[in-house]
């Protein structure tokens, strides 16, 4: 049998998009941080001081990125600053009347370090946190936290959400940690 040039260019063409669909479904597009992913709810062990029960009026974040859904999934600050106040909210740190509240929170996010590559996508999230006095303006307690966290590539196949989950995982043991501080913290 002898293919016609009709033929071959409905092949060729059958091929490419074939193909195209393939890496699509590999690449996917980039989606953000969801905030329900990156909030702690999981209560402490034991209650919250007296003392810091309630004293954390305020959150400011400041570093996130957007996401771009043609590039990589990051965390905003606006998402990153929700889960946070939803965290310490869970765990009885935030107040959200801020004239009754003592402390003001800050977090920088320093940065995500993303994997260009691979099949398990392992994010570090580096953050720094200050505790402000509302009334002095001194800075009660600062603290740089890094955390880690791993999507293996049987959790997601493609590889934007995969670096979706992982950036979600680096935010949320970030805010745990944070939870700890505070926790130990003495005023």
């Amino acid at each position: 049998m002898q293919l016609t040039q009709p033929m071959i260019r409905f092949t060729s063409t059958l091929k490419l998009t074939s193909l195209l669909l393939m890496a699509g479904l590999l690449v996917a597009c980039a989606g953000p941080a969801r905030i329900e992913q990156m909030a702690v709810h999981d209560k402490l062990s034991k209650p919250v001081s007296e003392e810091l029960k309630g004293s954390i009026g305020r959150v400011e974040v400041t570093g996130g990125m957007e996401t771009n859904p043609l590039w990589a999934s990051k965390v905003s600050s606006d998402a990153f600053q929700r889960a946070l106040e939803e965290s310490l909210k869970a765990n009885g740190f935030f107040n959200p009347h801020f004239s009754s509240s003592q402390y003001e929170l800050t977090a920088d996010l320093l940065g995500l370090d993303q994997p260009a590559f691979g099949l398990d996508f392992t994010v570090r999230s580096n953050v720094r946190y200050s505790l402000i006095n509302k009334k002095t303006r001194k800075v009660a307690l600062t603290k740089v936290i890094s955390s880690n966290h791993t999507t293996k590539f049987s959790e997601a196949f493609a590889a934007a959400q995969r670096m979706q989950l992982a950036n979600e995982g680096a935010i949320k043991a970030n805010i745990f940690q944070l939870i700890q501080e505070l926790d130990q913290f003495k005023p």
